[in-house]
């Protein structure tokens, strides 16, 4: 599970308005109220807060759990150092392209969601889980990605860089083969899963089947409270904010490549040194494939 808390280095507001969308209802009144009014709710109690957004003091302390703030207190005095350095969220943000948006607007729109999905999901790494995935991803005999839609990008790039490593890896995002091959792969295996989400049907299933058979599961999703992060061995969560009108899922892709790039670079940092020879014999191998630019 997912224990770290948010420090002081986190720009606590647009981690706020990035986790928005896995908020229920009650919550995301909340988040909405902090958002309009940050400067008033430094000086609130809890009670005020709770008063403004419609909802109980219970919903305010669940909303700090939510978003990984021990309390209330806690979550106030971030807001106050977020505010004291200059931090506000992005002046140009994907919910506030239009139809009738300009070109330069909408290139800033996506330029800040890109920046903020790595900057906030480097804020909200958790190292201690991603070594232990990367621990169990060296250690494996094989390795199954699986994931939907947008995710088979993603599946894409892990299976060249693990393969670059020289990690068995088949990925797939086709449910059936995935289930099939989860279900009789055992021990010694780890399927990595991924959902922005993390409450995509199909990617619980293969989960699930998955730790029924004593395989271990890595999730790269967005929930810690989900149902695909309920049903897994390691959480790595990818942070990205996309309205869900506006976005075609590009920087929640950015947030999700940013962990397959920690993983590839985690396992490579302790990759043998035949590992570094073979990498050097494929580089080889695809140069004489590159046209040259010279006369």
């Amino acid at each position: 599970m997912h224990d770290k808390s948010v420090t002081a280095t986190v720009d606590v507001l647009r981690l706020l308005a990035a986790r928005r969308d896995e908020l229920t209802p009650a919550l995301q009144r909340i988040a909405d109220t902090i958002a309009g009014n940050p400067a008033e709710v430094v000086h609130m109690s809890t009670a005020e807060l709770a008063r403004l957004a419609d909802t109980s003091d219970a919903a305010v302390s669940r909303f700090c759990r939510s978003v990984d703030v021990a309390s209330f207190p806690e979550l106030r005095s971030l807001i106050a150092v977020a505010l004291a350095q200059g931090r506000q969220p992005a002046p140009v943000s994907l919910a506030d392209v239009q139809r009738s948006s300009d070109l330069a607007t909408i290139a800033r729109a996506v330029r800040n969601a890109h920046v903020d999905a790595v900057d906030l999901t480097f804020a909200q790494l958790d190292i201690a889980v991603t070594a232990l995935a990367i621990e169990a991803i060296s250690a494996a005999r094989q390795v199954i990605g699986f994931g939907v839609g947008a995710a088979g990008a993603v599946l894409t790039d892990l299976d060249f860089k693990l393969g670059l490593v020289g990690v068995p890896v088949t990925t797939t995002t086709d449910i059936h083969r995935a289930l099939s091959m989860t279900a009789r792969a055992g021990a010694g295996t780890v399927a990595i899963v991924i959902s922005h989400s993390g409450d995509t049907r199909e990617c619980v299933e293969v989960a699930q089947a998955g730790v029924e058979a004593g395989v271990t599961v890595v999730a790269i999703t967005t929930a810690a409270n989900s149902a695909l992060s309920r049903a897994s061995t390691h959480t790595l969560r990818p942070v990205a904010h996309e309205p869900r009108a506006q976005s075609g899922g590009t920087a929640s892709r950015i947030a999700q490549l940013y962990v397959v790039d920690l993983l590839y670079l985690g396992l490579l940092a302790r990759a043998p040194r035949e590992e570094e020879v073979a990498a050097d014999r494929m580089s080889r191998a695809v140069r004489p494939h590159r046209v040259s630019s010279g006369s």
